[in-house]
């Protein structure tokens, strides 16, 4: 499909289906290079992910690649505590974006993390919980944080735009009744939200 390119421009284009197909998020904030080889390359690699069932959206507005498909078993499941976690932040980045430009990113804290949590009357998360949320979610190019001492109530976090497609709604009461539906509710490792959009 792209043989007619430079072996450069191949290598390129390879090595960025490869990422986008593994973390289907791509902030040019993150990684201007990728970003930019997709929006140079736009048309041949929205032919190949069509070909193989994805849909290759481009934001030029909020500057980020969202690798997208209806396929239920190619998205990631997520753990009752990720999901919650999930939950929380797209309800705070709702909230945020509200009032900032299109340029800005949301901010958050791990206080005001954990005062969502206790307004929800969810227990808390461990340490180790925290950090692996916090990686996942920076995997996914859903966040960055200010430092790596997360447990830190100062600690802040960049929550990136594509927030926007972990759950298809700017509905704040849809969002409450989402984490509140887990309030109390016992088990629950393998669940997901189903909007979602993880592979």
């Amino acid at each position: 499909m792209w043989l007619h390119l430079p072996e450069t421009d191949q290598i390129r284009l390879r090595e960025t289906v490869n990422k986008l197909l593994a973390v289907n998020f791509l902030v040019k904030e993150k990684d201007r290079t990728t970003y930019m080889s997709v929006k140079k390359n736009q048309k041949v690699l929205r032919q190949f992910f069509q070909q193989i069932g994805w849909e290759l959206v481009i934001d030029d507005l909020f500057e980020y690649v969202f690798l997208y498909t209806e396929e239920y078993d190619l998205k990631k499941r997520l753990s009752k505590e990720e999901t919650i976690w999930f939950l929380i932040l797209r309800l705070i980045y709702q909230e945020k974006r509200q009032s900032l430009s299109t340029s800005s990113f949301p901010l958050t804290s791990t206080h005001e993390i954990r005062t969502k949590y206790e307004t929800f009357k969810l227990p808390w998360i461990s340490l180790t919980a925290l950090e692996h949320n916090v990686t996942l979610c920076r995997r996914y190019h859903l966040l960055e944080a200010s430092d790596t001492n997360y447990r830190d109530d100062e600690c802040r976090f960049s929550l990136y735009h594509t927030w926007q497609h972990v759950l298809r709604t700017d509905d704040f009461e849809v969002l409450e009744a989402k984490i509140k539906n887990f309030v109390g509710k016992a088990g629950g490792t393998d669940e997901i939200i189903e909007e979602g959009t993880l592979n």
